[in-house]
């Protein structure tokens, strides 16, 4: 049972207790001043990482890879520029300077040489790039031709996989050309032990007789990675303490010598005060980003693992909550200076410059006690100051999250940047134990990127994202036949013969096609995971990031090897919602009211609804009921689309199955990012009314413009999915007009809602409190609304880096007005 509320802001948060904080109005000098500096740089391409793996890769040709990635590591570390921004206490570049996105050739490089003219002219995620840096990049492509990720992946892709990407059904996207990230550390280990005490283990094992060929590799570099780690920390150390002799200003002369302490003392022993134990939090995420490039790389629960480090300064008195508040600020804003750079066509698929970084606060404890505490509430008003979107900022709440922790989320979320979204413990935690996780390990989730659920310092690469999975083209292929109207290519049929002619006699007709397709499609995308996963296992040895994460030292192995305790991963699953409303026609007009023809929608949907007769048909079809407004009738329908997926999950394991973790099986997931824009362009008409090209729906949401019955009915519908079986992540995204949150007695609704929503038994929930007149003039004039952050899907951007068609699909969510 559910601990009971505690009102009592004495007992809720320690050391806050006299702290009145006024969301928006919180004011810090040191961190606007950093922020703006930060808001201020423009995006750019940097080659240093680039050319200094292709120099370290040139003298170990012939080594075992996992070496080969711990000595570029090395080379990497000692020899890239290392820089100390103005005012920043927290240290640690990712490149040459700010903002700027390595490139990571070993994964891919001919997309690179093909688009270096189109970043600085791209509509959205723009990078700079001089033409120096052009010539560097093309100076090693003939290095790396034949021996990149990329290229391996689809050297030995089916001939059926590659026709289902033609077809738009799958898009491998960063898992065929990128490492994979998607890690959470284990943070309480890496602070207790440090990066030495972490290389001291790997010699231990080093020693022992019983270890084979392929362990010693593996600690072998695990011993180089952290030495690197541990030297680039030296490095920052000597830079600042060479600053402070020259500083003039007494303060910031102060400041460096204090950054150089901190940053001697945590190469050298664990770390030992709430400072340095944000400066090694900082550095996991760094390195790793720096050794993959990957993304997704979490922090997991923040206020859990840091928060004994921040009591410890407290009690001592060598900390107060302000100097904590700037401090979590300065980190938070740090994380945004890294970046990364994807090939256009899968930039679309999550543009906004995304890194995904969740971190989370507050929940259950794996006693089944409450966790909150002083961090969590530090961490909201640090993401106030920031105003950022990294980290990917979330909340845990259940029956005994105190009522404060509820009140300063809603204020957070009132300021209209779309941050924290919330998970309801009591669906989330069972959905985690629906894929065998015991009760207590699975009350210790936290979110691994958007929505993405995993065990933080136990899971292996990845919840999610692996093959994307287009489930509107699906629908368009049993609609005919199994041919795609776009590329005419057929890989399979209903009835067993070429071409589009296809009817039904039934509705269980169509949707016993459904599953047919569905199941076909899905055995190619995990037949495309297993390719690009045997690949990523040799391109993707990551032996800093693995040895981070539990049981990968214990066996000797990275986490594509088998390194992690658990291993569970899911496909994006993209348009779910539109195919249960589509379904819902096809069964209502053509098969229960006999109202048209099934060959009369297809000829309408051929026709993109123009002309008379197929917008005659589209008005029928937009007035069958629609997901989204709590109708049985249709909500029933989506789902059964998930079921039929669901239901296919225990038939399939991941590459690591038998390896040594435990579960290596399927999960389900709605984190889809961005893509479902893109993948909205590649589908014509469908029966629900929609044009060809339109957006499909994101996440678990309803359909654009689907929504007419207020948020409550939104919320009852998604309460009837399959939400306690969505081990992978189950994304609600909501938008709210500014004046439905104004004064106490709308924020007090507003909380009924999130609560509403975890009774009903529903998995996550986001909002965007933005008026879409204020979009729509930041869509014209981009100058005025450079602050202006959003909730795009599992994830926050500036609005302003959105590519056009993703800025139109924000505006045109449903504006909900009251509750």
């Amino acid at each position: 049972m559910p601990t009971p509320r505690s009102d009592d802001r004495l007992k809720i948060i320690p050391g806050l207790e006299d702290t009145v904080y006024e969301y928006g109005k919180g004011v810090n000098p040191r961190v606007q001043h950093v922020r703006q500096e930060l808001i201020d740089t423009t995006p750019t391409i940097c080659p240093e990482r680039a050319l200094l793996i292709t120099e370290s890769y040139r003298h170990t040709e012939g080594e075992p890879h996992v070496l080969r990635k711990a000595k570029a590591l090395r080379e990497i570390l000692s020899k890239m520029s290392i820089y100390i921004e103005d005012g920043q206490l927290i240290v640690g570049n990712q490149a040459s300077c700010s903002r700027a996105a390595p490139i990571f050739p070993e994964y891919s490089i001919e997309w690179v040489i093909e688009e270096l003219d189109q970043f600085a002219d791209r509509s959205g995620d723009v990078f700079e790039i001089s033409e120096d840096t052009k010539d560097k990049l093309r100076s090693i492509y003939g290095f790396w031709k034949g021996k990149t990720h990329q290229e391996e992946v689809y050297a030995n892709m089916t001939e059926a996989n590659t026709m289902a990407q033609k077809q738009n059904v799958i898009h491998r996207g960063g898992i065929s050309m990128s490492g994979d990230g998607h890690i959470i550390p284990n943070h309480e280990m890496v602070l207790a032990k440090g990066f030495l005490g972490i290389q001291n283990e790997a010699r231990e094992h080093l020693n022992s007789e019983n270890i084979t060929d392929k362990q010693r590799e593996f600690y072998q570099a695990v011993e180089i990675a952290m030495g690197a780690a541990i030297g680039f920390m030296q490095r920052y150390a000597d830079l600042a303490q060479e600053m402070a002799r020259r500083e003039s200003d007494s303060l910031r002369k102060k400041e460096l010598e204090r950054i150089s302490s901190v940053n001697r003392s945590i190469s050298e022993d664990p770390a030992r005060s709430f400072y340095e134990a944000l400066q090694v939090i900082y550095y996991c995420h760094l390195i790793m980003m720096i050794e993959t490039n990957g993304h997704s790389f979490s922090f997991g629960r923040f206020d859990q693992y840091a928060y004994p480090y921040y009591k410890a300064d407290m009690d001592a008195g060598t900390l107060t909550n302000d100097e904590a508040l700037e401090l979590t600020a300065l980190f938070f804003i740090k994380m945004n200076t890294l970046n990364k750079v994807r090939p256009w066509d899968h930039t679309e698929f999550g543009v906004g410059y995304p890194l995904y970084s969740n971190l989370m606060v507050g929940g259950m404890r794996s006693d089944g006690s409450d966790g909150t505490n002083a961090l969590s509430y530090i961490a909201l008003r640090a993401m106030d100051l920031n105003r950022l979107p990294e980290p990917n900022l979330s909340v845990r709440y259940w029956g005994g999250t105190p009522r404060a922790l509820l009140e300063e989320s809603a204020r957070l979320i009132r300021e209209g940047f779309g941050m924290p979204s919330l998970f309801a413990d009591e669906t989330v935690i069972p959905a985690m134990m629906s894929i065998g996780l015991p009760l207590k390990i699975a009350r210790d989730y936290a979110s691994m990127g958007c929505v993405e659920t995993a065990i933080p310092g136990r899971w292996g690469h990845r919840a999610t994202g692996m093959t994307y999975m287009n489930f509107g083209k699906i629908l368009e292929l049993v609609l005919n036949n199994g041919v795609d109207p776009a590329s005419g290519i057929q890989l399979i049929s209903a009835n067993g013969k070429p071409g589009r002619e296809v009817d039904f006699s039934s509705y269980n007709e169509v949707w016993e096609t459904w599953k047919k397709f569905l199941k076909f499609y899905t055995d190619l995308a995990v037949e495309s995971d297993y390719v690009c996963d045997r690949s990523l296992k040799k391109h993707d040895a990551d032996p800093f990031g693995s040895a981070l994460v539990d049981k990968s030292m214990e066996r000797g192995k990275t986490l594509k090897e088998g390194g992690g305790e658990f291993d569970f991963v899911s496909q994006s699953n993209i348009g779910t919602s539109i195919i249960g409303d589509a379904l819902a026609v096809v069964k209502k007009l053509v098969f229960e009211d006999k109202k048209v023809t099934f060959k009369e929608l297809r000829k309408a949907l051929d026709e993109n609804w123009e002309g008379d007769a197929s917008q005659a048909i589209r008005k029928l079809a937009l007035a069958v009921p629609k997901f989204g407004n709590d109708i049985d009738y249709v909500d029933t329908i989506v789902a059964d689309v998930y079921i039929s997926y669901l239901d296919l999950l225990p038939g399939y394991q991941n590459e690591r199955h038998g390896s040594g973790p435990i579960g290596c099986g399927y999960t389900m997931s709605t984190s889809n990012i961005s893509s479902y824009v893109p993948s909205g362009m590649d589908v014509g008409a469908t029966p629900d009314g929609r044009y060809a090209g339109d957006p499909l729906n994101e996440g678990a949401s309803p359909c654009l413009g689907a929504d007419k019955q207020g948020p409550t009915a939104v919320a009852k519908s998604v309460s009837k999915l399959p939400n306690m079986r969505m081990a992978g992540g189950q994304l609600l995204n909501m938008k709210f007009s500014p004046g439905t949150l104004e004064g106490d007695d709308n924020l007090n609704k507003f909380i009924a809602f999130i609560e509403a929503n975890r009774l009903l038994g529903n998995f996550h929930m986001q909002f965007n409190i933005v008026d879409s007149e204020e979009l729509r003039d930041a869509r014209l004039h981009p100058e005025k609304h450079q602050d202006l952050m959003v909730r795009v899907a599992g994830y926050c951007a500036l609005f302003t880096s959105l590519i056009p068609p993703v800025q139109d699909a924000i505006i045109a969510r449903t504006e909900q007005s009251g509750f």
